[in-house]
């Protein structure tokens, strides 16, 4: 009988428990995220661990990667992780008050349809554009990967594509028996960086990129040129509303250079999504909330002018009917009235909670 190495069993264990992560700490307790909460694992049932123990959990994560980094002079190292036929994870590892953490989070094998993620039905709207940019906004662990993966997923499944996804690690694994084909890069594994990513990708005949996370001005100046050139490019961007995804990309650039990004982002953008997971009211599981802009010819006036960026929410909520546009706080108010999630808990998630608290009574 094979004994299993104790991280891989703890990786079971919360791949057992439907956590979304696993926290491994030198002289903590074991932890895991289960529907959003942390929850710690009883120290009678696995003992605080110790130094040697993480360094040799760290080793044996990293076993099979052919460029091992150097245990002892790394700080954070991010690498793809499998248990065969059980499941993938995302591992983070990383240096703290002088000692190990490890961050491992599950990814599921299947990537989840539009009704598993109660995603609306605008999201069959958003994947049928040809060309332009749509941009996934959220904080880490917000969902925003699982969402574009369901996204890219529903595109190959019914156009014959070719998509270039960037990614830092591969997550989610595309069926080669679709309409549609998937070529995923692993960065530090299959190309350098972002930048040469993006410029790879001109030369490999794509449909669709997935440039990753626009996290600078060239990956950003890269990303929007290949729109205009009739690619869809997908990408995600650490924000929390769609007007702060904007300002995100503004600030990017030189203050000479914002007003003809903004109006090639006038002109290219599709979509932005923005996204929250929230803990569901009956305690079982996570739903998301959703911000959503559709770019409509309103918008792009707006979009134009930053002087009426502050007027965008109040449009996406007009649009609601027409467009399947709509503010964070107006799905947040759809949740409560459904009974989905406490107006506790949307409260205290709400862009204008003070607003918020008059549009559902509550002065």
């Amino acid at each position: 009988m094979t004994t299993r190495h104790l991280i891989d069993e703890l990786l079971l264990v919360a791949n057992k428990n439907s956590a979304s992560d696993l926290i491994v700490r030198t002289g903590d307790r074991v932890r895991m995220r289960i529907n959003g909460a942390i929850v710690t694992v009883s120290p009678e049932r696995i003992p605080e661990i110790n130094q040697g123990q993480a360094v040799d959990m760290i080793r044996h994560l990293l076993r099979e990667l052919p460029h091992k980094p150097d245990i002892d002079t790394l700080n954070s190292f991010d690498f793809h992780y499998s248990l065969a036929d059980i499941s993938h994870y995302r591992i983070h590892v990383m240096r703290t008050n002088n000692n190990f953490g490890i961050v491992a989070r599950l990814i599921p094998q299947q990537i989840p349809e539009f009704d598993e993620l109660r995603l609306p039905e605008v999201f069959n709207d958003i994947i049928q554009y040809r060309n332009g940019i749509i941009l996934m906004a959220g904080a880490a662990g917000s969902g925003k990967s699982t969402s574009l993966a369901s996204m890219l997923n529903h595109i190959i499944q019914q156009r014959p594509v070719h998509a270039v996804t960037l990614e830092d690690p591969i997550e989610f694994r595309y069926s080669t028996t679709h309409k549609g084909t998937v070529s995923q890069r692993e960065i530090g594994m299959d190309v350098d960086s972002y930048k040469q990513g993006l410029i790879d990708a001109m030369r490999e005949t794509p449909n669709i990129i997935v440039a990753g996370e626009a996290r600078g001005r060239e990956e950003i100046q890269l990303a929007i040129e290949a729109s205009e050139t009739g690619h869809l490019v997908m990408a995600t961007v650490h924000a929390t509303t769609a007007i702060g995804t904007m300002q995100r990309i503004m600030a990017s650039f030189g203050k000479d250079e914002q007003a003809g990004i903004r109006e090639r982002l006038a002109e290219n953008l599709r979509a932005i999504i923005v996204q929250k997971l929230l803990p569901l009211k009956n305690g079982k599981g996570r739903i998301v909330a959703l911000e959503i802009m559709i770019k409509n010819s309103v918008i792009k006036h707006f979009i134009l002018d930053q002087g009426h960026w502050s007027e965008i929410p109040r449009a996406m909520e007009e649009g609601h009917n027409l467009y399947g546009s709509q503010s964070f706080d107006q799905h947040l108010q759809t949740l409560v009235e459904n009974d989905l999630i406490s107006y506790e808990e949307a409260v205290v998630n709400a862009v204008f909670p003070e607003d918020f608290a008059i549009r559902l009574g509550h002065d």
